[in-house]
């Protein structure tokens, strides 16, 4: 299956800019509890935003900085671009090639709104359902400038997010019945989320990236594991794309454990890429969060992971 993984993006801008859209006064109309029923489509998570007044499904993607939409969305609305604001995208393959930004008047996640804005435009080898069908379309992506304002209930095995504004919630958080472990996250220059793991052993920092359809670890972590390229030559690689429009290549290779939050998963089949991430050593993704029901809170940098009943 192919690998979509994070996403960096370093915005550029031309010095007589006459409006700062960045401005503009965004709407909160949001509620306490907002509950989403995730689609599933090419392995990936997607969660519905309005775009203009038009719903779209998004990725939902922790690993990526900004929120984005599809060209596609750009040539159906008719979205104006904005030559003095654009955005280079970077991600697993490198960076892609500099454009200008889309205005969006628009961006609703849940009821809350940043307001006027321009958001990078993407290109993602993605299908759309059927014609015949009621879902929507593949539209958007959802990152840490949008999800940060929530704390975040995701269960991806039954297809479940549920947002919390911390804001506008009374009581304790997690509101679970069930025990969860807590682990401590660092956030990122990019706004991105990045906590321990233990690999072999060895302690490594790992992005927690619901945008990655597998769990990958960079050639310098797996060299200081022991793992040479010729061992990796002997693996049986594949393709993955990720949303700069960089493809790269991944090797699954199995290492002895994996440690996150005190749990030890023996024998982890973990993708080894041919570079570095620069930012961490390894992605944690949906493979990992397929297992684990986890409740990520931005504003408290932690992550709670839902113990299994009878586990105490």
């Amino acid at each position: 299956m192919p690998l979509r993984a994070a996403a960096a993006a370093v915005r550029w801008a031309f010095p007589l800019l006459l409006i700062a859209l960045a401005s503009c006064a965004g709407t909160v109309n949001t509620v306490c509890r907002t509950e989403i029923t995730l689609q599933e489509r090419d392995h990936l998570m997607l969660a519905p935003v309005r775009i203009n007044g038009t719903t779209v499904m998004g990725i939902l993607d922790t690993g990526a900085q900004t929120s984005a939409v599809t060209d596609a969305l750009v040539a159906r609305l008719g979205l104006l671009g904005d030559p003095r604001n654009g955005t280079l995208m970077s991600g697993v393959g490198g960076e892609g090639v500099a454009q200008s930004d889309a205005v969006v008047d628009r961006f609703d996640l849940a009821g809350f709104d940043p307001g006027t804005g321009h958001y990078p435009v993407i290109s993602l080898p993605i299908s759309d359902p059927p014609e015949s069908t009621d879902a929507a379309p593949l539209g958007a992506l959802i990152g840490a400038d949008l999800l940060s304002h929530f704390d975040l209930d995701l269960d991806v095995a039954n297809h479940r997010l549920v947002l919390y504004d911390p804001d506008r919630c009374q009581g304790p958080l997690p509101d679970w019945t069930v025990p969860a472990t807590a682990v401590p996250l660092d956030t990122l220059w990019s706004g991105r989320l990045q906590l321990p793991v233990r690999i072999d052993g060895r302690e490594m920092q790992a992005l927690l990236d619901s945008g990655a359809t597998m769990s990958v670890l960079d050639l310098p972590a797996a060299e200081k594991l022991g793992v040479t390229p010729e061992m990796l030559a002997r693996e049986k690689g594949g393709e993955g794309f990720g949303a700069a429009g960089v493809n790269f290549r991944r090797v699954p290779y199995t290492f002895r454990t994996l440690e996150v939050g005190g749990e030890r998963i023996t024998a982890p089949r973990i993708s080894v890429l041919d570079r570095s991430l620069r930012e961490t050593d390894m992605l944690l993704g949906l493979d990992w969060l397929r297992l684990h029901h986890v409740w990520i809170s931005y504003h408290r940098h932690i992550l709670f992971i839902a113990q299994p009943v009878g586990v105490g």
